[in-house]
């Protein structure tokens, strides 16, 4: 039962409805990707205002209610510029009194606190080291709607901007960094919680010289995000990963428009001008089957990768992440083949309302 956006009950499965699910349909809660850099074409970083209007029309098709939109290094007064601009558009869209697309949960920085080893795509004269003064100028333009930052902890300055956003509520993320074990267990100490893209843009996992990604496995308090193409991280790695992690494992698209000015898609990799990976091309539903096969596992376990996990990870477990009481009516619809049938957010369709056949003209939601 919804009311007023909400799940207001949880009712047996006998008795009238106002929607029909499909046969052998399977409903679950809406997925989140807590690490995509556009949609539809668009770029947050470039197209910003329109870059989340198209992301929040597009992703329904996948089963995708919310996201967190990625602002990748730039120069410095660019970075600042698209944060308020994303902002803006993520806050006009949350004002309709209907939601018709996926929501924009805030802003993630990836970057500039990164090191220059480790900085994949991202230019090194764009790179800075970290200060307060920069950290507040991040906050402020994102007017309380800066929710993760992606920085290598070993980064001269971050330790004191770690700190300071974890006080403010704000996701550590350890990405694009040359930290070992120790580093990583120390940037834990500070406030550091998650891993971007785990096993890219850091050293591997060697035996005798573990990376930051073994502190992150052990450390319970933490969740460690994956790429899971099948390219970025091999499917053995992903089937390792989830056996040492199991709820802990956020699946995290790293989407990259292909049309987003020098991008190409190749065989689902996203690659540059030069050939670097810049990302994904993964969508979220996919990366649930690709879960499933990788680790074989159920549909109602792999799915929790894309859902509870990505909102315990952010601090939104309240509001979104399982079916429950109070929670918001943010749902994926799937197929016998797990595939996505249609997607509600607020308790209104946003995709696929034909798979939906009413019932009665009285509506719950």
């Amino acid at each position: 039962m919804i009311e007023n956006g909400h799940i207001a009950d949880i009712l047996g499965g006998d008795g009238s409805a106002d929607f029909n699910l499909p046969a052998f349909a399977t409903i679950a809660p809406g997925m989140i990707d807590v690490h995509t850099n556009g949609g539809g074409g668009l770029l947050f970083n470039r197209d910003q205002h329109s870059a989340v209007e198209a992301a929040s029309r597009s992703y329904p098709a996948t089963g995708t209610t919310a996201f967190v939109a990625t602002i990748m290094t730039a120069p410095w007064e660019s970075m600042l510029h698209a944060a308020e601009q994303v902002v803006e558009a993520a806050h006009s869209l949350a004002e309709h009194a209907q939601p018709s697309g996926a929501r924009c949960l805030g802003i993630h920085f990836e970057g500039p606190f990164l090191n220059p080893k480790f900085r994949r795509i991202h230019r090194g004269d764009w790179l800075l080291p970290a200060t307060m003064a920069r950290a507040n100028a991040l906050i402020e333009a994102c007017r309380g709607a800066l929710i993760m930052a992606t920085m290598a902890p070993e980064v001269e300055g971050v330790d004191n901007v770690a700190r300071h956003f974890f006080d403010q509520g704000i996701v550590n993320a350890a990405g694009h960094t040359a930290a070992k074990y120790r580093d990583g267990m120390l940037a834990i100490g500070l406030g550091f919680r998650t891993l971007t893209h785990a096993f890219n843009g850091m050293p591997p996992l060697d035996h005798r010289d573990p990376s930051i990604l073994a502190a992150f496995i052990q450390e319970p308090r933490t969740t460690v995000q994956v790429i899971c193409d099948g390219f970025h991280v091999a499917p053995v790695m992903i089937d390792i990963l989830y056996r040492t992690l199991g709820e802990r494992l956020v699946l995290a698209s790293d989407f990259m428009p292909v049309t987003a000015g020098g991008y190409r898609n190749e065989g689902g990799v996203v690659r540059n001008e030069d050939g670097t990976i810049a990302g994904s091309a993964l969508d979220c539903d996919r990366a649930v089957r690709n879960l499933m096969s990788y680790a074989s596992i159920p549909f109602e376990v792999a799915i929790v990768s894309a859902t509870d996990a990505p909102a315990k990870m952010l601090g939104l477990e309240r509001e979104f992440g399982t079916i429950a009481r109070g929670k918001r009516a943010d749902l994926s619809v799937w197929s016998a083949e797990h595939e996505i049938l249609a997607t509600i957010v607020g308790g209104a369709p946003v995709y696929g309302a034909h798979f939906l056949a009413p019932q009665r003209a009285q509506s719950v939601g």
